[in-house]
């Protein structure tokens, strides 16, 4: 008997491979981030097609920036953003400029991702070990993705977050008029993209402060000038935007300098110039209580230098306090302004009444009168463990495992302080918090086991409306739950270096007397630098990688 013919179909016939790269990357388009990722598996043609950077680039947007444009409330077309429609250019994204810069190539891929972890919790954290132990301890300020560390045994020192093997560069503290050595109190820095260095000044315990340049490209530190000590005292804060450096001594005095050169018209060289440190103002305060924060910058014309500091309030317990100093390019004072979370705390809207007004109708009886709460909504029984002001972002930490947040509103009018919330997430006091100025906030509990990274920018925009949103925060969760001793030392002494994540964490803290955090947390786009003291009073860095 004859066999009987085959009459299935042939399903196994190609129909991409015919296909133009044009045509697959436009149907790639369409597809979502998992089927990307999944036809990256097919073979090295889909692979290098799935993994192409303008694919990940429209997925960022719709993932990353076209929500927020909307959630802002961007409807219609202006100068900077002419449409909330895709764009190729970069340029025309909010908040993106720094993804634009000319001759910089982004890896799309690479930047969604870090997005995603940042967005999960999910990074690597990487524990170092500094020398055994620093008295006073070590300051730490994170900057350009370089980490700089001052003590008065090793100096100022700089380390590549990239590459922390080895120390990038290193300048001794030397002091002119004794052979004392000098004992760094305060550590700031800031980066000027124009010359492509890293501008940090150091302040002193004489009183003294130094500025030094760090090369970023050549990675090398030298020291431009030392300004002469004052009567004030030893610098206990520091902030900068050079050419202005803002610093608070141990005698409650509150100075501006700029820093400018003395040969201005002269043919040489920016890093050749000599330069020097000029006084602008002084303020003298009979106390401050700490907590407080720093910040100088630079909007249009006009120079802004703020201190914030807490204060006691009879009504509404702890209370924070702003005061504003303006400056025109020249160096003049032309403003000076002052306000406070008080009327936040009781629930005020500021558009109503102003501030002087405020504190002098606040009914004494219950009830309430004119619109005015007799009772605080915020109460703060203790003062905050540490401040921290990035314009227009305000954020506090407490004992009582909270936060709360404030919106900074400065216009050519006047100052206030709107909205204010309490944010919940912690188990535990948080001893320190970072803002940053897109809102982004890392914060940590008081023996650093719990860090956790807040958006305040959604709750922020909803202050003032009827529309209150509930704040919603990430814990930081490193995904490599096991920790191996390096071969290695570590990284900023002769000691064994770990990498730790997850449950084994908890073994590590206990082994090692980790005691608590103190006041130190700094992050960038791509990582968290976390400053930890142990019991026997050594310290202790981590980085946790998002990339």
């Amino acid at each position: 008997m004859p066999k009987r013919c085959c009459l299935s179909q042939a399903y196994d016939t190609d129909y991409l491979s015919s296909l133009s790269d044009e045509v697959l990357l436009h149907v790639l388009s369409f597809l979502s981030v998992p089927s990307l990722l999944l036809c990256q598996s097919v073979s090295r043609r889909f692979h290098d097609l799935a993994g192409d950077s303008e694919l990940w680039k429209r997925q960022y947007y719709f993932r990353w920036v076209r929500p927020r444009v909307r959630r802002l409330g961007v409807r219609h077309a202006t100068p900077h953003f002419p449409h909330i429609g895709y764009s190729p250019k970069v340029s025309t994204w909010l908040d993106h400029g720094h993804l634009a810069k000319e001759g910089k190539v982004t890896n799309w891929k690479r930047q969604y991702r870090l997005r995603h972890n940042w967005s999960k919790g999910i990074c690597r954290v990487t524990a170092v070990e500094l020398s055994q132990p620093p008295k006073p301890p070590v300051l730490v300020k994170f900057c350009a993705g370089l980490i700089f560390t001052a003590d008065s045994g090793h100096g100022l020192r700089a380390w590549h977050a990239d590459n922390p093997e080895s120390c990038s560069a290193n300048v001794p503290f030397t002091g002119s008029e004794s052979q004392a050595p000098m004992v760094p109190t305060s550590l700031t820095a800031s980066y000027c993209p124009q010359q492509d260095v890293v501008r940090i000044a150091v302040g002193f315990e004489s009183g003294c402060f130094s500025v030094y340049n760090m090369d970023t490209g050549a990675l090398r530190l030298e020291l431009r000038f030392t300004h002469s000590s004052s009567a004030d005292g030893a610098i206990i804060g520091m902030a900068s935007s050079f050419p202005y450096v803002l610093m608070v001594s141990r005698r409650n005095a509150l100075s501006l300098f700029m820093v400018s050169s003395m040969n201005e018209n002269s043919d040489q060289a920016p890093s050749e110039l000599t330069e020097e440190a000029y006084l602008l103002t002084t303020l003298k305060a009979e106390s401050i209580l700490g907590p407080m924060s720093l910040s100088v910058r630079i909007a249009g014309s006009e120079i802004i230098s703020s201190i914030v500091y807490s204060f006691y309030h009879t009504g509404c317990g702890w209370s924070v306090g702003i005061q504003e100093l303006h400056f025109d390019e020249g160096g003049q004072q032309i403003n000076s302004r002052l306000t406070t979370t008080v009327d936040c705390q009781y629930g005020i809207a500021p558009s109503h009444f102003s501030s002087r007004a405020t504190r002098q109708n606040r009914p004494s009886s219950n009830g309430d009168l004119y619109g005015w709460h007799t009772e605080p909504s915020i109460l703060h029984r203790e003062p905050p463990t540490s401040i921290s002001y990035s314009h227009p972002y305000l954020l506090t930490s407490h004992a009582d495992n909270t936060l709360t947040v404030y919106l900074v509103v400065s216009t050519a009018a006047r100052l206030y302080v709107k909205g204010g919330q309490r944010l919940w997430g912690h188990t535990s006091s948080v001893s320190a918090v970072q803002v940053g100025d897109r809102g982004k906030a890392v914060s940590v509990s008081s023996r650093g086991d719990e860090i956790r990274i807040w958006e305040l920018e959604p709750l922020i925009s909803h202050f003032g409306t009827q529309k209150t949103l509930e704040e919603n925060s990430i814990q930081v969760s490193p995904e490599n739950k096991q920790y191996r001793k390096y071969e290695a030392f570590g990284v900023l002494s002769r000691v064994p270096r770990y990498e730790v994540g997850g449950s084994q964490f908890h073994s590590l803290e206990k082994s090692c007397g980790l005691d608590q955090s103190h006041g130190s947390v700094e992050f960038d786009d791509k990582r968290v630098l976390l400053l930890r003291e142990r019991k026997i009073g050594n310290q202790l860095l981590e980085f946790y990688d998002f990339t």
